[in-house]
């Protein structure tokens, strides 16, 4: 039983210093939980503080040697998050992804009806990253499309799915996602729109 435990723990910790060597940057205090899906890591920027939970997907699907995914500080990234970027997914400081989410900046183009090669191994050469301003928090089950800015201080409803960009201090909800609350700086208070 001790030696048990003593084992994960320490296997534990080898992991953690493998994402260190493997990935572009990984910051103190941030931890990876297995199992895990990482591909190409060497394009993937970890912050200070984050945390990413069990069944994750972290998947660059670019060659490049520059950062396509970059996490910032303090991030919560629960079960089952999958972030797919071929141009570029940022993920300002603070934000909590909650399970069942994905994120992706990629197309699958269909318009070739006569091309044998399946869809879902095509890929757009059109650039659509995403961005998701600080403080922001993604509800359960949410998508977010290739080419979406989230503002700041940003609140997604759970299962909803994001078409259009999103402004600072805005709460969005459904399919497609619409913004039901937005927070006025002046009187300091969410108001109903």
């Amino acid at each position: 039983m001790i030696l048990s435990k003593i084992s994960r723990k320490f296997f534990y910790f080898i992991g953690q210093i493998k994402y260190r060597y493997l990935m572009k940057s990984f910051g103190s205090g941030s931890r990876i939980i297995k199992p895990i899906l990482i591909s190409n890591p060497a394009n993937i920027s970890i912050g200070k503080n984050v945390l990413i939970r069990n069944g994750a997907r972290l998947e660059v699907i670019s060659l490049d040697k520059k950062i396509v995914i970059e996490i910032g500080n303090n991030v919560n990234i629960e079960q089952y998050v999958h972030i797919v970027a071929k141009d570029g997914i940022k993920i300002g400081n603070n934000v909590s992804i909650t399970g069942g989410c994905s994120i992706v900046d990629v197309i699958h183009p269909y318009d070739d009806c006569l091309d044998i090669e399946k869809i879902g191994n095509r890929i757009s050469t059109k650039i659509m990253p995403v961005s998701i301003g600080d403080n922001t928090f993604i509800g359960f089950g949410t998508h977010i499309n290739p080419g979406i800015k989230i503002g700041k201080n940003c609140v997604i409803g759970a299962r909803s799915v994001v078409t259009k960009d999103i402004e600072d201090y805005c709460v969005v909800a459904g399919n497609p996602a619409r913004v039901i609350k937005k927070y006025n700086t002046q009187k300091l208070q969410w108001e109903r729109l």
